[in-house]
Order: structure tokens, then C-alpha cells, then sequence
């Protein structure tokens, strides 16, 4: 059973792994050789675009953790 001091931990661990996921499937995008029916630059700019919205899930996820912590220290 989980308690209500570790659903914020392990919501900070599936948005972490989220994160890492998409910025994988950019990686995939960009080096597959299975996307080569796609244009070049489409699979260029769509793959940037996935890993950059992976890292910034995973900077938001971090600042909210950071946060969340600060605010536990002050109690």
C-alpha cells in the first residue's frame, strides 16, 4: 500500500523515465534506418524536437523535485 509521502516520489520517477523515453525516441528518429522513407530534414528537425522536449521535461521535473524538497526541509 502506498502512503502520501512516497506517490511524489514515484511520480518524480515516472516523469524522469518519460523524459529519458522521449529523448530516446528522438535518438531512434535520427538514427534509424527504418525512417528512411522520411524526408531527411523532417526526421532532422522532428528528432531535435522530441529530445529538446525531453530535456525539458526533465528540467521541470528537477526544478519541481527541487522545490518540493525545499519546502519538506522548511517543516
Amino acid at each position: 500500500m502506498m502512503n502520501k509521502e512516497f506517490l511524489p516520489d514515484f511520480m518524480t520517477i515516472i516523469g524522469i523515465a518519460v523524459a529519458a523515453l522521449f529523448v530516446v525516441f528522438g535518438v531512434y528518429i535520427l538514427s534509424s534506418h527504418q525512417m528512411d522513407n522520411v524526408p531527411k530534414e523532417f526526421r532532422t528537425i522532428f528528432g531535435v524536437v522530441v529530445i529538446g522536449y525531453g530535456v525539458f521535461r526533465s528540467v521541470i521535473i528537477y526544478q519541481k523535485s527541487k522545490q518540493r524538497r525545499n519546502s519538506d526541509e522548511d517543516y
